[in-house]
């Protein structure tokens, strides 16, 4: 996913809300990490590749992110993943039934 733009983001939040039990917040990086429930390292990577963050951190800052931010992001991740591997199922099966 690309640098999403405010507007994107607070349509991904509305799209895919925080669970009931679980207020919005600003986190750090090893927080946000355990609120979604990954590793340091995946919340590295969702970071490289494009998980929005109030204040990036490295090199001694603290990273800076929205908790709701965050979590939309990473549903939305989710999704685009289900999304494509049924796809991909699906054109499969498409060309089994051609080959016969």
């Amino acid at each position: 996913m690309n640098e999403l733009s405010e507007a994107e983001i607070e349509h991904l939040i509305e799209r895919f809300p925080l669970p009931d039990d679980r207020a919005d917040a600003i986190l750090g990086l090893g927080d946000t990490a355990l609120a979604l429930g990954v590793s340091l390292p995946t919340m590295q990577r969702y970071l490289k590749i494009g998980l929005p963050a109030i204040k990036r951190g490295g090199m001694g800052r603290l990273w800076r992110i929205r908790l709701a931010a965050a979590w939309a992001w990473r549903q939305a991740l989710m999704a685009e993943h289900v999304e494509r591997k049924s796809r991909r199922k699906q054109a499969r099966s498409v060309l089994a039934c051609q080959r016969r």
